[in-house]
């Protein structure tokens, strides 16, 4: 269930004319978005639209031709991953990136390790994260062993140790059966009302507008439009671009 963005809250996220390029094609061109604290911001867009190539410039993994990331006012535009994770940046991937001859609780102590150098610790805080994601009784399993679900959630739950203040989250129910969306729906309600703002890319639009406050749309490397669920639904260019007329009555 959507609930209204607290408009006093500020931005989490700046973007000012954020630039990149892959030889001589556009991936990102002057892109502007801000991002309100404690909000869940969609990113949507076709294939090729320069979602994924937005989430590796905010978390570090890119570095732009051009603009500015500023995260809780402060620029980080030339920091490093790690140094981005530490302030308090969290992702996922598309394709979940677990260590695979790892335990299910050995990847998020990885994660819980960056706040805490004390293992004992930093393992009892990874072990509370799979208890609140229903994950706890898969902790001596190995990721080989898991639903594309449960490797999804582990993904997250590792992203969670690092303690994150806005998580990136691509594509966290492609590939998920309907009850499995809905368990995706109610965990990341459950992030949200924690205060953690979040940013999602997503190509099933019945999931993305249920769960957004504000959504962003890009394409060919450009921001075309952003507004409130309702907005993006009903505005010409997006349906052109990327939505379609049967999209939205489905």
């Amino acid at each position: 269930m959507m609930h209204d963005i607290d408009r006093s809250n500020g931005f989490i996220l700046e973007l000012k004319d954020v630039t990149k390029s892959f030889g001589g094609i556009h991936a990102l061109q002057g892109v502007n978005i801000n991002i309100q604290k404690g909000s869940i911001v969609g990113l949507i867009g076709p294939n090729g639209a320069g979602k994924t190539t937005l989430f590796n410039m905010i978390s570090g993994f890119l570095v732009m031709d051009r603009g500015e990331i500023r995260f809780n006012q402060k620029d980080i535009s030339r920091l490093y991953p790690y140094d981005r994770s530490r302030l308090g940046i969290g992702r996922t991937f598309q394709l979940p990136k677990i260590f695979s001859n790892m335990s299910v609780l050995d990847n998020v102590l990885i994660g819980a390790l960056q706040k805490s150098s004390d293992v004992d610790e930093s393992k009892q805080a990874a072990m509370e994260i799979l208890k609140e994601v229903n994950m706890d009784d898969l902790a001596d399993s190995f990721p080989g062993e898991l639903t594309i679900a449960s490797r999804k959630k582990l993904e997250i739950c590792r992203a969670l140790a690092s303690s994150p203040m806005l998580l990136l989250l691509d594509e966290a129910i492609s590939g998920l059966t309907p009850k499995e969306t809905l368990e995706m729906i109610d965990l990341i309600e459950k992030l949200s009302a924690k205060g953690i703002t979040l940013l999602i890319i997503e190509h099933v639009m019945k999931f993305i507008m249920k769960i957004s406050q504000w959504i962003v749309v890009l394409n060919h490397g450009q921001k075309i439009a952003e507004g409130t669920p309702e907005e993006i639904a009903q505005n010409e260019t997006v349906i052109d671009a990327y939505l379609g007329k049967k999209e939205l009555s489905c």
